[in-house]
């Protein structure tokens, strides 16, 4: 064997030699992972609050479910309580734990409703005379915003982008409803339908003095069907406007109020307070009376055929 071979044998020893110890080393510095017991039946971790319920009587599919719908707090008070029967209720998007006893109350009462509906009446405080719960808007400035008998404005509020309509300057909206309320009265007046706004921004102040002109005429019951309280008027939101026709000093025809109920979302108004929806809003029908609430949300609104307050609380309202 020559000197040449030897080497190379001993260098190919070396590098076997090297190769183990790298090997050994990754081997013992590498994570190791735990051996699977029984992979397939592996079993289910319970939560102490899903034992307990369970043990109440709520299968895990509505343990699961009220997980998500109930907080913290709802939960704790959940297991203080004997199994209720949630099921319905946790199929519906505004249901709250905490008005379930009142859902309750009113559904007894109102065995024709649907469950849905007796949600919706009741986080609208419609189980209460109207303006007996008052929630302060804290959201004024939206164009979503809710403004009726159980939801108030506060005294100050002014809207900060009032501005002149340019076909009628001398009266005020909110700068993001004027370029679609100057399309609608445009599209009317291609159909032949003139139509005026007499009434559209109104103060808390203005607003009062005009409750208190009527109060004098009328009985506090008979007022708030046709007037809101100072606060309570959308009016002073500057996204309500008060629209006539041409022939008529305060109303609209027939023909012109048709035409407003089939093309007055394209624009992003709704007609606010129509005959059949008194039992939700308080208010007797109003065919003059419009709300902008955006093209988006007033298709919607005329779609499924519900007043803006039901659809508010279905649709825009995640506070309660």
């Amino acid at each position: 064997m020559t000197k040449r071979t030897k080497e190379i044998i001993i260098l190919i020893i070396l590098v076997i030699i090297f190769t183990g110890i790298l090997l050994l080393l990754f081997w013992e510095f590498s994570p190791k992972k735990e051996p699977i017991e029984n992979p397939i039946e592996e079993p289910v971790y319970l939560e102490a609050n899903d034992k307990a319920l369970l043990e109440k009587g709520y299968s895990k599919e509505e343990i699961e479910s009220l997980k998500k719908k109930l907080n913290e707090n709802e939960q704790e008070k959940l297991l203080k309580l004997p199994y209720i029967n949630l099921k319905e209720y946790l199929e519906i998007s505004n249901f709250h734990f905490a008005k379930y006893e009142e859902y309750e109350a009113y559904k007894a009462l109102n065995q024709t409703l649907s469950l849905q509906d007796v949600v919706t009446q009741v986080n609208l405080h419609l189980n209460e005379p109207f303006y007996q719960t008052i929630e302060q808007i804290k959201n004024p400035e939206e164009i979503t915003v809710l403004v009726n008998k159980s939801h108030q404005l506060d005294a100050n509020y002014i809207p900060s982008d009032l501005t002149p309509i340019p076909s009628f300057p001398n009266l005020k909206l909110r700068n993001v409803a004027i370029n679609d309320f100057e399309e609608l009265l445009a599209a009317a007046k291609l159909d032949g339908v003139i139509l005026i706004p007499y009434s559209t921004y109104r103060s808390y102040e203005y607003q009062d003095g005009l409750y208190q002109k009527y109060l004098q005429r009328d009985p506090q019951d008979k007022v708030d069907t046709y007037s809101a309280r100072p606060g309570h008027s959308e009016h002073q939101t500057g996204l309500a406007i008060d629209i006539r026709s041409d022939s008529h000093w305060s109303s609209l025809t027939e023909k012109d109020y048709e035409w407003m109920k089939q093309n007055s979302y394209k624009y992003g108004f709704i007609i606010r307070y129509t005959k059949d929806n008194q039992p939700i809003t308080g208010y007797k029908e109003e065919p003059w009376h419009i709300r902008y609430i955006g093209k988006e949300h007033a298709a919607k609104v005329v779609q499924l055929n519900i007043t803006y307050d039901e659809y508010y609380d279905l649709y825009i309202n995640k506070t309660n």
